[in-house]
């Protein structure tokens, strides 16, 4: 578990860091010391954290192989959060007022 902050952009990048040290599959060539991202990792936020992590991988756009440049890590939107109010929402229309919708 990491706990870091991720609305300070020094704690998003360490946390983009790790998330791709951890889970995204690398290949490393010896021969010149590079190395290959095999697969991107989807990493779901909300909107806030996607431009937070788009912002990162910008500034570390300069890396000189796709692990130094973050590419292992893709962000999306997922806004699962207002989907589960809404649905809350009828649940409790449909519990306490019998109101179909």
């Amino acid at each position: 578990m990491e706990f870091l902050n991720p609305n300070v952009s020094g704690d998003m990048a360490q946390l983009l860091q790790h998330n791709q040290e951890k889970y995204v599959p690398v290949m490393l060539n010896e021969q010149d010391s590079t190395s290959t991202v095999l697969a991107c990792i989807p990493l779901h936020g909300d909107q806030l954290f996607e431009e937070r992590a788009c912002n990162v991988k910008w500034t570390f756009r300069d890396g000189l192989d796709p692990v130094e440049r973050i590419d292992g890590i893709d962000t999306e939107f997922a806004d699962w959060h207002a989907k589960y109010n809404l649905y809350m929402v009828c649940v409790y229309l449909t519990a306490f007022f019998k109101k179909k919708i």
